[in-house]
């Protein structure tokens, strides 16, 4: 694969994450705003993960990049959780 499109499948696959971070924190948001049962939306997302990961290693991303981008989400995602509802 180019270097160029290898860039490009980078920064599509920091767009993707950043996307579900963000559909994430909403959740809570609204969880915690409305009240009720998100189970199946928590159930629903991490699947979601998965097959994304799964997708990622079709395209030719290796696996030491997909755990580096999955260790830099979860923790944005720690850091996004304590700055937002703390």
């Amino acid at each position: 694969m180019e270097e160029k499109d290898r860039g490009t499948l980078y920064f599509y696959m920091a767009i993707g994450t950043l996307g579900l971070l963000i559909i994430l924190v909403g959740l809570f948001k609204y969880v915690e705003t409305v009240g009720g049962n998100a189970s199946f939306a928590l159930v629903g997302f991490p699947l979601t993960i998965i097959y994304l990961n799964y997708l990622e290693g079709k395209a030719g991303i290796s696996k030491k990049v997909l755990w580096i981008k999955s260790i830099i989400a979860i923790s944005l995602l720690i850091i996004i959780y304590i700055f937002i509802f703390n």
